[in-house]
């Protein structure tokens, strides 16, 4: 469900600003404010507009230069220790469920095309593949074509966890246990991941289809 959003707090600002890189001495065509692209950048995540309904006014960026800093963060790594970088703030303050998680994928239509568009059988488009934990915080995404194996982005979703504390040790990457639905669960999986269970099958022995009885012919009077 879209959500809405008014743009960045100076509490939120002053925290996200430390985080971001150092772009004053950068060469080249000048960036916009960081802000106002962050801003515009959550706004489309949260609402779920398109480009050409951002906002227009003084917190916002203008759709280009707001696109334009959103490749080049995600290309040199910003946005990837920007989240490692929250997750980390979030796991600090308890606010991470590591005891249980889940992995669930959402369905976009692409009947236009555009990279990554398959076609699959819940038709032509892309599925976005989240991991969350047991208080709903995403820790890791994945998007692949809608013809792509759902059970194969488990592990990678798990890898793609990353919190970053700033403190020395090792950081805390994999939760407890995992819940998933027929489409994600696995006998490979379990086997690699004792601590999986299915969220609509919780005994191992139910992983195994049953054969269906054959349909009694009725007789005919």
């Amino acid at each position: 469900m879209p959500g809405k959003f008014d743009g960045l707090t100076d509490v939120e600002w002053n925290f996200l600003s430390r985080l971001l890189p150092d772009e004053k001495n950068a060469t080249g065509r000048p960036f916009t404010d960081a802000r106002s692209a962050l801003n515009t950048i959550f706004y489309l995540l949260i609402t779920g507009c398109r480009w050409c309904d951002v906002p227009v006014g003084k917190q916002w960026a203008k759709k280009s230069s707001a696109h334009r800093r959103l490749g080049k963060w995600q290309e040199d790594g910003t946005l990837a220790s920007l989240k490692a970088s929250l997750l980390g703030a979030a796991h600090l303050a308890g606010k991470i469920d590591w005891q249980n998680a889940s992995v669930d994928g959402s369905f976009a239509a692409g009947k236009g095309g555009g990279e990554g568009v398959e076609y699959g059988f819940k038709g032509k488009g892309v599925l976005t593949h989240a991991l969350v934990d047991g208080n709903g915080n995403i820790l890791s995404v994945t998007t692949t074509g809608a013809g792509h194996s759902e059970r194969e982005q488990v592990e990678k979703l798990l890898d793609g966890i990353d919190v970053n504390t700033g403190r020395r040790g090792r950081r805390r990457s994999r939760p407890a246990t995992l819940e998933l639905d027929k489409g994600y669960d696995s006998q490979e999986l379990r086997e690699k991941n004792q601590s999986t269970r299915n969220s609509t099958q919780n005994s191992e022995k139910k992983m195994a289809k049953k054969k269906t009885a054959p349909r009694k012919k009725s007789r005919q009077a």
